[in-house]
């Protein structure tokens, strides 16, 4: 007897044991499935709605009482089984079943631990084994080919400690992991580090693992699909850059290669609960298997009652959660009825999440269990499944974090996307068009909350930046770049003025060792880019160019405040301020523009904001429901950019003198004026440069940092200027 059949008698037996009968099953030739409570009922009575944390990913919400159970035969009056009632205090988040049926992984948090934990036991309850250990939380373990275990963990592997998002620095960013099913800990990988939480890991057919990734990278503020190699390898987006019908992709599987159901929702007040939504990520006319296309991934929304937003559902349609494939067509779901949005925690009533059978061709739900007194989900089938192949790593199994990764493209000047450049020499020109005179390609770092007490960088939904190098593009559109592996990255190609033509507004990672090149600037994923000029490009011949700095050797803009480099603030003393300081000289002395702005709690605030004023006078503004106090060269140049909707302007309001993230569309890097890298007589813009019409001279590096700023987002704070950090930002962190 194989093992593959061993393991199914042996699946058998223990069902039989429990008591189940398919034919009393509501799910047809099903005999059990394993799936989770979760309590919300607290010891006083009350509901934990959330914990505080509404959010479409689960952000460790514990309320003890819950447990891991098999339900056998599927109905509502099934035998029940607690596989982890030996413990005490329990809370379950995440769950897997084996690919023959036999075991359980699962994420645990208990009375006697302040942290969730990954354990396996067999599906009749016996042999459970705790596998991860440490300070820090393990959740949503799935199993993956190889005999090994991917989850989300907010381990940090650096000395600067856990990241936490532009928006929720209180809440530590969450990454992948893998250990092996017999070595737990000692054989435990961290994965690259994205900027914002990463969750919801599925398996692919073809041996990937996806996942959902919180992208936050300025104005961006959504989740998508993304999917590696088991070994962390090729991170690369499965589908949400575009036309999908919500904010937020959770809770995945596959179906059929290339084809998924998973959830569709809103970021924020949601419960991690929203519409059923079919993806068809396959392309067209794809050859050799299943081809990917990011780019042009369909979306059909199965519920098309169910809000995708934050609004309240008609009675009776409610929201899923979790849903599972059948053989049959049909899913298992979780599914609560009513609002299950911020209402509910302002009105201090748990939803109440129950499973069932879903048909998608009646859109008819049939009950399978449900306890009022706990959400109901993760529910899965007991039955051996096919094992997809090992994906043979590209880095070995222990990286040397030494070794840089290698960023680059094939031609920088290939592009899928339809888009017009303005500003500078650039009047509406294509994309294409544009990305031909690109010369370097500069490499951003992302970097957050791990530097200090910040909690935002500015009046702008922008991160922390650093530029780690700018790589000199080839003739044939190539370029390469070693980089520190494991850190979140952005891209820009620069012009021959230092301006970026495009931002590219995706983090990208790579492993140290990883080599990630990509066709172009954002080429069509379907197709092959070919180097234009024989079997290799320029830059792979030449060698990757060496920007595997250190922190203190990357380009870090500060605006006030740093004792150490220069200050933005620096350029304005010197160069500025003789005119722009309020005075009897200053061309916009007098003008100004009240900002009056409505609180979270009701209260109207009132300000009055120079219309241009470059001083270091300190001055007081509302942004992002708080209020700061920021130079007045910040203020007035990025304030006209920042303000939000429960802000109203009014008076003699500026143009936006710095757009966030695009120096050259910025009313101020048009009025200073820039000059080619190559000809001092070529400048961007025509009819001269400011300050030289009053007697000033500006120099071109000044003039770059000021671009730069404006490319990175205008951000206030860097690793050189934050109070209660040391000059670079490494601390003791909790």
């Amino acid at each position: 007897m194989n093992r593959t059949w061993m393991s199914v008698a042996l699946a058998t037996l223990l069902l039989a044991c429990s008591g189940g009968d398919p034919d009393d099953s509501v799910l047809p030739g099903v005999q059990a499935v394993v799936f989770v409570k979760r309590a919300f009922i607290t010891e006083g009575g009350g509901h934990n709605v959330t914990g505080g944390n509404g959010q479409t990913i689960d952000y460790l919400r514990y309320e003890p009482g819950g447990g891991l159970y098999v339900l056998s035969p599927p109905t509502p009056d099934g035998t029940l089984t607690n596989l982890t009632e030996e413990f005490e205090g329990v809370d379950i988040n995440g769950m897997d079943l084996s690919f023959d049926a036999t075991q359980v992984v699962f994420s645990m948090r208990t009375a006697d631990s302040r942290h969730y934990h990954v354990y396996v036991a067999n599906v009749d309850g016996s042999g459970v084994r705790q596998l991860t250990f440490g300070d820090w939380h393990d959740v949503k373990p799935i199993f993956v080919p190889g005999d090994r275990i991917a989850f989300v963990t907010n381990q940090p592997f650096t000395e600067m400690g856990t990241r936490a998002d532009e928006y929720n620095h209180s809440r530590v960013v969450t990454q992948l992991a893998t250990i092996s099913v017999d070595a737990g800990d000692a054989d435990r990988r961290l994965c690259a580090q994205n900027l914002s939480h990463s969750a919801d890991p599925f398996l692919m057919s073809d041996g990937r693992v996806g996942f959902s990734r919180w992208e936050h990278l300025g104005p961006l503020n959504d989740v998508k699909l993304m999917a590696m190699n088991p070994d962390c390898t090729q991170m690369v987006g499965l589908a949400g850059t575009g036309g999908k019908p919500g904010n937020s992709l959770v809770q995945f599987q596959e179906i059929d290669p290339g084809q998924f159901i998973g959830v569709v929702t809103s970021r924020r007040g949601t419960i991690q609960a929203g519409a059923l939504v079919h993806l068809d990520a396959r392309a067209e006319g794809g050859v050799d298997g299943v081809l990917i296309d990011e780019q042009n991934a369909r979306f059909d929304v199965l519920t098309p009652q169910v809000p995708t937003g934050e609004a309240s559902p008609p009675s009776g349609v409610g929201r899923y959660r979790r849903p599972f494939p059948l053989n049959d067509g049909q899913f298992l779901v979780a599914w609560a009825d009513g609002d299950v949005n911020e209402r509910n925690e302002l009105a201090e009533t748990a939803p109440n999440f129950g499973i069932y059978l879903w048909d998608p061709e009646t859109r008819r739900r049939t009950l399978v269990y449900d306890d009022p007194s706990f959400w109901d989900t993760y529910a899965i089938p007991v039955r051996p499944r096919d094992i997809p192949p090992v994906r043979r790593g590209f880095v070995g199994p222990t990286p040397d974090e030494s070794e840089p990764a290698i960023l680059g493209s094939v031609d920088v000047t290939v592009t899928g996307l339809n888009e017009r450049v303005r500003g500078g020499q650039f009047d509406g020109t294509s994309l294409d068009e544009a990305l031909d005179q690109t010369t370097r390609v500069r490499i951003i770092e992302g970097f957050s909350s791990e530097i200090g007490p910040v909690r935002e960088f500015g009046l702008t939904m922008h991160e922390g930046a650093a530029i780690v190098g700018e790589a000199e593009v080839y003739d044939d559109g190539s370029w390469e770049a070693a980089v520190p592996g494991r850190l979140p990255y952005h891209l820009q190609a620069l012009d021959r003025y230092g301006m970026a033509i495009r931002n590219q507004m995706l983090w990208i990672q790579a492993m140290p060792g990883e080599e990630r090149r990509c066709g172009g600037c954002h080429e069509d994923r379907t197709g092959q880019v070919l180097p234009r000029m024989g079997p290799t490009t320029l830059a792979q011949q030449a060698g990757p160019q060496d920007f595997n700095a250190a922190i203190p050797d990357r380009t870090e803009l500060p605006w006030y405040g740093a004792a150490s480099g220069p200050n933005l603030q620096d350029i304005f003393d010197e160069n500025c301020v003789s005119c722009h300081d309020g005075g009897a000289d200053d061309p916009f002395a007098g003008r100004f523009y009240t900002v009056t702005t409505t609180t979270d709690d009701g209260e109207m605030l009132e300000y009055e904001i120079p219309y241009l004023l470059l001083t270091d006078e300190p001055l007081e503004v509302y942004y992002e429901m708080d209020t700061h106090t920021y130079p007045a060269s910040y203020v007035t140049l990025l304030y006209p950019s920042a303000m939000m909707g429960d802000s109203v302007a009014t008076g003699d309001t500026p143009p936006e003198w710095v757009t966030p993230g695009l120096a050259r569309t910025s009313r101020l890097i048009e009025v200073l004026n820039i000059n080619s890298e190559t000809d001092d007589g070529d400048w961007a813009w025509e009819g001269g440069s400011h300050p030289e019409d009053v007697g000033v001279d500006l120099t071109r590096e000044e003039r770059l940092m000021l671009i730069q700023m404006a490319d990175l987002g205008g951000q206030y704070w860097s690793r050189r200027n934050v109070e209660g950090a040391d000059a670079w930002g490494a601390r003791e962190y909790d």
